[in-house]
């Protein structure tokens, strides 16, 4: 008798869709698919934006805010019988109870996700669940969800070493539950620079700094606008590529009100000529295209907790060297000399460090060599080959 297939179901964002998450899921079953021929069902964690098209593999589709859509899906997710399930998981994912805490001597406003608990304790088939969030000192509600998470999952994937010994400390999940699997990134093509540059119709006699992913407010961009003057005057040569769309949740809010502050400051402070933007959601191989040709990237995030990012991943895969904010994920990735940080809200500190790689070529080019070397094994294929063997594991338990 013939073996079935395989069979993997996936809850997640996905494309589509327009978010990190749903970039990730979706490489990463595809670095998956390149190591085993299995079948896939997708359980969708829609934004108010959908419906989408997923071709076919779509069994259900998470309402966030109803919780028998949970229900519905466990049920269909069942049906199929899967081998393994893939959770994705970020707390504003899914929807859940909403409390007001004071956290850290601060008031916020929180959705625990805790509706997810309802999807996966129904599920029969062992759990992975790769975390996009690791909050450190969190709320006693979060908390709780992560613990119930990790309860249910046969193994918890975080894309950091500090991810694992946060999880640790402040949720006492055991360092055994959880496997360190970096963030994938695409395999840099070795195109020509002057070709590229072509190509993207730019000028080959610029040094470019790049920003890339789904523009906002806590992309800072606003404060590498305002660093610009002061670069400029000993470096006019400098050309800022801001590439990627607003954000479609944020666009849908209030549109383009940020993009268009950030022109308007740019224009007060004459820097105009020196900005390109282009307002685009690209495909990878044009976004690497966007990689290839930058000097230097710039990661000026503002939340000091993000524990992923998935634009500096890419930029660290295709050997760029990068400014960032001190945030979780850059503290560790960017150590080691494969990158410089710079404090939060500080302009006057972005163009000191931007003028000292150009001025320091040497420095720039060491950067860039030990970037591409950390780089190497984050590659989707690496990446994909790991969590095959995760699922191969406990498949034999």
């Amino acid at each position: 008798m013939t073996k079935r297939k395989l069979r993997v179901g996936l809850i997640s964002s996905y494309v589509p869709m327009k978010c990190g998450i749903a970039t990730h899921s979706r490489d990463l079953l595809e670095a998956m698919l390149g190591h085993s021929n299995f079948d896939w069902r997708l359980v969708a964690a829609e934004d108010t934006l959908g419906p989408y098209n997923f071709n076919d593999k779509e069994i259900a589709t998470l309402d966030k805010s109803n919780k028998k859509s949970y229900e519905a899906a466990a049920e269909a997710m069942n049906k199929w019988q899967p081998d393994v399930v893939l959770l994705a998981h970020e707390f504003g994912l899914y929807g859940g109870t909403t409390k007001d805490i004071q956290h850290n001597d601060k008031n916020l406003h929180v959705i625990t996700g805790d509706y997810i608990l309802t999807l996966i304790d129904k599920l029969k088939a062992p759990i992975i669940t790769t975390l996009h969030t690791i909050i450190p000192d969190p709320d006693k509600l979060r908390r709780e969800v992560m613990r119930a998470i990790s309860k249910r999952s046969s193994k918890l994937v975080s894309m950091t070493d500090d991810g694992r010994s946060t999880l640790d400390f402040f949720y006492g999940i055991k360092p055994a539950k959880v496997a360190v699997i970096p963030h994938g990134v695409p395999q840099p093509v070795q195109r020509d620079k002057k070709l590229v540059l072509k190509d993207l119709k730019l000028d080959t006699n610029k040094f470019y700094l790049l920003v890339t992913g789904l523009i906002g407010p806590n992309k800072g961009i606003e404060l590498i606008i305002k660093a610009l003057p002061d670069i400029i005057k000993k470096h006019s040569e400098v050309m800022l590529l801001v590439v990627g769309q607003t954000h479609p949740v944020i666009l849908e809010e209030v549109g383009e009100v940020y993009r268009e502050g950030l022109i308007k400051l740019a224009t007060e402070l004459g820097v105009c000529d020196h900005i390109q933007f282009v307002n685009e959601y690209l495909p990878t191989d044009k976004l690497v295209d966007y990689l290839t040709i930058a000097d230097v990237y710039l990661t000026i995030h503002s939340d000091p907790e993000q524990a992923a990012s998935g634009t500096l991943a890419y930029a660290l895969g295709c050997g760029l060297a990068s400014i960032s904010t001190p945030y979780r994920y850059a503290k560790e990735v960017l150590a080691d000399g494969r990158g410089f940080l710079v404090p939060f809200n500080d302009p006057l500190a972005i163009a000191k460090q931007v003028d000292t790689l150009i001025e320091n070529k040497a420095l720039l080019n060491e950067t860039r060599e030990k970037a591409m070397l950390f780089g190497c094994p984050m590659s989707w294929e690496k990446v994909g080959d790991e969590y095959m063997k995760l699922v191969e594991a406990i498949l034999q338990e």
